[in-house]
């Protein structure tokens, strides 16, 4: 049965769970990686993003333990978003890679025109350096039609996180993320963070934003779990398998399928 509830007890233990799987990351890496060469074009920008969540995620646990609050919702956003995303890329392997070089470029071409519009004076020197990564890249692989197609959706689900989730039946997921959008940009819940509303009517300003509960240290440690079984299986030896059976255990998650699996 899982002992996750939003509650103190649930948060100490998280955080603990937390705690362990960030040391067993630690010490998978200290001596380096071996990676079947069939995996290694899929390990690069799965270990970098599995490293973003767990810097990250101690990041989080840092700024919590000293008292911050909403200011950690934008890091926990991209904690979620990771999360789920480095499981994409793991799933959808080469193709998945092949995507995220594509949309690369596109954003480096879209901020490049950016800075050529805006009249930067650095706008020349970034456009040399595109053209002559261009010049040294292979040219894109020839695609089936279905090919173009897979390609296509790939992109569109690396940009649109919604889409992804809705790919592996989880779109219940994107009201978690859409109210930690909403801590993490221009909106009413940011610019009342700060003020409480009291009951004649005047605002009360305060130091610091009101507690959120418990959920930011529990989710984190939910995206830890899922980002090692991720990355684990990629490594010779599977050498997070132990920490990860023994955060399941500990959550009481033991039955619970943390990677959703593609329907769409």
């Amino acid at each position: 049965m899982s002992k996750l509830r939003n509650d103190q007890k649930t948060a100490d233990l998280a955080r603990a769970t937390a705690a362990d799987l960030l040391k067993a990351a630690e010490d998978a890496i200290v001596d380096g990686v071996s990676v079947p060469l069939s995996k290694v074009r899929v390990f690069g920008p799965v270990y970098s993003w599995w490293r973003l969540i767990c810097r990250t995620a101690e990041a989080v646990l840092l700024l919590t333990e000293q008292g911050f609050t909403v200011e950690v919702a934008p890091l926990v956003r991209n904690i979620l978003n990771h999360a789920y995303a480095i499981h994409w890329l793991a799933d959808n392997g080469d193709a998945a890679v092949d995507a995220l070089v594509a949309r690369g470029d596109e954003e480096r071409e879209k901020l490049c025109k950016k800075l050529e519009e805006t009249g930067w004076p650095q706008a020349a020197e970034f456009r040399a350096a595109l053209e002559q990564a261009a010049a040294q890249q292979p040219a894109p692989p020839a695609r089936t039609a279905a090919e173009q197609a897979l390609h296509d959706k790939l992109k569109h689900e690396l940009k649109n996180f919604y889409d992804m989730l809705d790919r592996y039946d989880v779109a219940e997921v994107y009201p978690v993320y859409s109210h930690l959008s909403s801590l993490s940009h221009t909106t009413i819940s940011t610019a009342s963070a700060y003020v409480e509303q009291m009951d004649d009517g005047t605002l009360q300003i305060r130091q610091d934003a009101a507690e959120l509960g418990h959920a930011d240290v529990i989710q984190l440690t939910l995206a830890l779990l899922q980002a090692a079984t991720v990355v684990s299986p990629l490594i010779e030896g599977d050498p997070l398998r132990p920490s990860i059976n023994q955060a399941l255990a500990a959550l009481g998650l033991e039955n619970t399928q943390l990677l959703p699996v593609r329907v769409k």
